[in-house]
């Protein structure tokens, strides 16, 4: 891999630990001061209400500023979030964090994906990177949600889980820091990745590979907590981070220009040469200027392109379903493990790091299952698979069979979101990426925050089953729509490509 990639999955073990921390202790936070679950799922849902509205304009803000400048306040606005979570005490306060720290999981899942491809040098380490991005996060999650429960137990005497909000803070600052002195910049490259740039450790521009697809991944930890108050993302489901979480969000911005050239020639000899020399640097300015106008995004085009592209309003409306579902279980394991389970929070915070570990494992599973059992086959297993676990949560149990089908069916729905998001991020042309992203996180949180705050009625009337059975009939649907209206567009894809030379080829 690229150095730009090996940095990146390398810092990011820091946000999995920092995600994992804030996903356990949040809901648990807010619980033991007194917050009810219908305050949470409140919370929670303001929380996707400002991702949805703010990730468009946040994607085409990162084609003027950046990806990684986007990802960077991102992730100190997380942080504050989780600080301020930590030092509030009433309900104004908490909203005030979910506020600023659903702002910062906006900006993460609109760039990171991008960003992380754009460090790659052919399709082969795009998905490599892609998935490998999740494992790194999901292994690390765990490791947080055990250090979670340690520092809760260490100090029986703070109020809530203070001390995980503070210590989840505070890895997710360093995060940014590292980030900022580590990353690469982005290059102004014709495709995506920054194979030909020394830093990123790729070959030259002439050796490069065609362009590859990005992906966008939900990534379930990271989306939870962007979305919720329990901070459990399904994306960065996602992707996502899109993911996607996916990226999440979501999007890709158009580029920024390299270094520039050195003003021409030395010193002019003579009035001559000094007009010659004043006139070429004029070219070069005039011709600087319009290749960056022609670099940002105008909005008059990207709007058009949006009306007239059906294929994005099918992804999107996958997108919403899947936030739909998503968001019924995901943001309230540990609701569901308190009260229907009756276990204490110790006893979350293992399940939380084998839940973890099941992540991890599902993220390397899923190109895995992709390569071996194709489009159909994978999809197929995936939908009906999650929809029968859900519906099997429905049933009363004994407590640890609970837990145990809870930690698999948030592990084979993080594989499904991973699925999801990267191969609908890969149908879609290279212009077209930009705007999936941001529509892909609007309407992911438009479903999302519908299911958050039925989830807390039901919640509220102390029914923790009734959202299982809901989770499992509307996985069902999704699969219909998926397979008529979104699989097309995969297979499609893949038939194409198959018809393409490779790259570097005759």
């Amino acid at each position: 891999m690229t150095i730009g990639v090996r940095r990146f999955l390398a810092t990011e073990a820091l946000y999995g630990i920092g995600i994992g921390l804030y996903s356990l202790a949040l809901n648990l936070h807010l619980l033991a001061l007194g917050a009810s679950g219908g305050q949470i799922a409140s919370i929670s849902a303001v929380g996707i209400l400002i991702m949805g509205i703010g990730a468009l304009p946040a994607g085409m803000l990162a084609g003027k500023i950046g990806r990684k400048p986007m990802l960077l306040t991102g992730s100190m606005l997380v942080a504050a979030g989780a600080a301020l979570f930590a030092a509030g005490r009433s309900l104004p306060v908490w909203y005030a964090a979910q506020a600023v720290a659903s702002a910062g999981f906006m900006c993460i899942e609109t760039t990171e994906i991008q960003l992380l491809f754009r460090y790659s040098r052919s399709r082969r380490e795009e998905s490599r990177a892609f998935h490998g991005m999740f494992a790194v996060f999901t292994a690390f999650t765990g490791l947080g949600n055990l250090l979670g429960g340690m520092l809760s137990r260490a100090d029986a005497s703070a109020a809530g889980h203070a001390p995980s909000l503070y210590a989840s803070a505070v890895c997710i600052a360093v995060l940014s820091l590292l980030r900022l002195r580590l990353l690469p910049a982005e290059r102004a490259a014709g495709g995506s990745g920054g194979e030909g740039s020394p830093a990123m450790g790729g070959p030259g521009a002439a050796d490069r590979p065609e362009p590859a697809a990005a992906g966008n991944g939900l990534r379930p930890e990271a989306e939870a907590a962007a979305g919720t108050a329990n901070g459990s993302r399904d994306a960065a489901e996602a992707g996502s981070r899109g993911r996607d979480i996916t990226e999440n969000g979501p999007g890709d911005s158009c580029r920024r220009e390299s270094a520039a050239a050195d003003a021409p020639g030395s010193a002019a000899r003579g009035a001559g040469e000094k007009h010659a020399s004043r006139k070429g640097q004029a070219k070069l300015s005039v011709s600087r200027g319009r290749r960056s106008a022609e670099s940002l995004p105008r909005l008059p085009q990207a709007i058009r392109r949006l009306l007239r592209n059906r294929s994005l309003w099918l992804l999107a409306a996958n997108a919403c379903l899947i936030g739909f579902v998503f968001s019924f279980i995901g943001p309230f394991m540990n609701v569901y493990l308190k009260f229907r389970a009756a276990w204490g929070d110790d006893l979350i915070s293992y399940v939380y790091t084998v839940n973890g570990l099941v992540l991890f494992a599902a993220s390397l599973a899923a190109p895995k299952i992709m390569e071996r059992w194709g489009a159909k086959a994978a999809f197929t297993g995936a939908f009906l698979g999650n929809a029968g676990l859900a519906l099997l949560l429905m049933i009363a149990q004994p407590a640890p069979v609970f837990a145990a089908l809870l930690v698999l069916r948030s592990g084979s729905f993080s594989l499904l979101g991973n699925l999801v998001d990267s191969e609908t991020m890969s149908s879609l042309r290279e212009e077209d990426r930009n705007l999936y992203a941001g529509m892909r996180a609007v309407f992911r949180c438009v479903g999302s925050s519908l299911s958050t705050m039925t989830a807390g009625f039901f919640m509220n009337a102390g029914d923790y089953r009734t959202p299982f059975l809901i989770a499992g009939v509307l996985l069902i649907v999704n699969f219909m729509y998926f397979r008529s209206r979104v699989l097309p567009l995969i297979i499609k894809r893949d038939d194409h490509l198959r018809g393409e030379p490779q790259a570097g080829g005759a």
